[in-house]
């Protein structure tokens, strides 16, 4: 167990608490609590320059120990990351604030009705445009979304900058794989995705090869045509149906699913007093994607509510993103399993819905992998106009649509997260497989399987995507995934 730098870790496990909340907060429609400035001022050590130092300096010297100690290089790895995002957030706090509330500001004037009545949030927007069968109603509304939201480029800029100073800090480079990885998931389903994805595309938003727009992958997406095989009331009693299944304790995963007018869609699970609360926010929605991101949401309360009370911080608040990813995943993939919809959700669905879900998923994949090569390219130019024009191309390699110019940089991240997405993915394609090997194809039914999933839930952020790797046999890799991948969508 870690037992230097106390104080340092003390108030980082503050801050990391007082940043859940106000995501929790945001996420679910709720007023702030605290702004990020007197966030910031009550927890002085973890966003200073000394503080990253010492976390610095402690992980070179767990680093040249000999014999090397893992669990000790692990959670000074995740520490020392978790003080770069605040030492980022405290060099631009204006910034910051400005981009954690920008979607909840009445910022966006929709043609029509709408905007005779003034501006509205976009969290508004990006609630109903997914969901609107109009191509042309999408389109007015995507185009005030960009147009909106594309002011803000300014911000996002200096919150880049803002990264790179806290990265040079903290000696942190570019991922191992930034490159390699999304190479190898764009190259692996471009045959599956002009296969398949074109023809789905065309018969759920009418657009034809060529024409689409951001707003019809989204449709894709969000609204297929099965979609009212999943009715929003019935996501929780699919969920709590599967459970009891698998035996599996979900009493201490608290679901907010009211809904509010600033409510995000999706769900979001925040570890806001681990191993004891977790709060989970989810909206409600038709269709399989809301019943996915509600499992997924799951997976990763799990992750945060496993580990013992007296688990050191770093293991109930922090850890390495991909692992958080596979959490999510492992779960959420159930949605393309044709048993687990058929017992558990009640639908019926024809191949070529199956197939529709299961090419969701591929666009997730893909998008993950434009996004991270073109942080890539911001790395090394800034964002700007060549970040957002290498976005715009990699988006219509990935998805066969536009990407307004409004929206380029918005998926942009200095930290990688949607490198940790795609490794994520893999690893749990990978746990997946396991799972069937060892408890035949329907181990999301069989009791026994519950053991090997709190034998991952259990130990929180404790493990690195590279050990559960080793664990389950193998390195790294993105083949388990393209595997189920393809297979989902034969």
């Amino acid at each position: 167990m870690l037992r230097e730098l106390p104080d340092l870790r003390e108030d980082a496990a503050g801050l990391a608490s007082a940043l859940a909340r106000e995501r929790y907060r945001c996420a679910a429609g709720l007023p702030p609590h605290d702004g990020l400035r007197d966030i910031l001022r009550a927890h002085k050590l973890a966003p200073s320059g000394e503080g990253l130092a010492q976390a610095r300096e402690a992980l070179g010297n767990a680093e040249a120990e000999d014999p090397r100690r893992p669990a000790r290089i692990a959670r000074l790895f995740s520490l020392r990351d978790f003080l770069a995002r605040a030492r980022a957030l405290a060099l631009e706090p204006v910034a910051a604030q400005e981009l954690f509330g920008l979607d909840r500001r009445p910022l966006v004037r929709v043609p029509g009705d709408a905007g005779l009545h003034g501006a509205i949030p976009a969290v508004a927007v990006e609630r109903e445009l997914p969901t609107l069968r109009s191509r042309e109603k999408r389109g007015e509304m995507e185009e005030a979304l960009a147009s909106a939201l594309g002011a803000a480029d300014g911000a996002r800029s200096a919150m880049w900058d803002a990264a790179q100073a806290a990265q040079a800090e903290a000696g942190i480079a570019v991922p191992e794989g930034a490159a390699r990885w999304p190479e190898q998931v764009l190259e692996g389903t471009d045959a599956i995705f002009e296969d398949l994805g074109g023809w789905l595309m065309e018969r759920h938003t009418g657009a034809k090869p060529g024409t689409a727009a951001r707003h019809d992958v989204l449709h894709l997406l969000h609204a297929p045509r099965s979609a009212s095989a999943f009715p929003a009331g019935e996501m929780q009693r699919t969920v709590r149906r599967w459970a009891e299944m698998l035996r599996l304790d979900l009493s201490e995963v608290k679901v907010d699913d009211e809904d509010r007018p600033l409510k995000r869609p999706g769900a979001r699970a925040e570890p806001v007093d681990p191993p004891w609360e977790v709060a989970l926010t989810f909206l409600p929605a038709e269709g399989p994607r809301a019943l996915g991101v509600l499992l997924g949401a799951i997976g990763t309360a799990l992750l945060r509510l496993g580990p013992p009370p007296d688990a050191p911080p770093e293991d109930l608040w922090l850890g390495d993103p991909s692992v958080w990813h596979a959490c999510w995943e492992i779960l959420e993939g159930l949605v393309r399993d044709r048993e687990w919809l058929r017992r558990c959700a009640k639908a019926q669905l024809s191949r070529d819905d199956e197939r529709a879900i299961a090419i969701a998923a591929v666009i997730d994949c893909r998008l993950a992998a434009a996004r991270t090569l073109a942080s890539v390219q911001a790395r090394e130019s800034g964002l700007g106009s060549r970040a957002a024009a290498a976005h715009r191309d990699l988006y219509a390699r990935a998805t066969g649509a536009e990407l307004p110019g409004g929206l380029a940089l918005r998926d942009l991240d200095p930290w990688f997260e949607p490198l940790a997405h795609l490794q994520g993915r893999a690893l749990a394609a990978r746990m997946r497989e396991f799972l069937r090997d060892r408890h035949d194809e329907d181990w999301w039914r069989n009791p026994r399987s519950t053991a090997s999933l709190q034998a991952l839930w259990g130990r929180g952020g404790r493990p690195t995507c590279a050990e559960l790797w080793t664990e389950l046999g193998g390195e790294p890799s993105v083949n388990p995934l393209l595997f189920e991948l393809s297979q989902a969508c034969a």
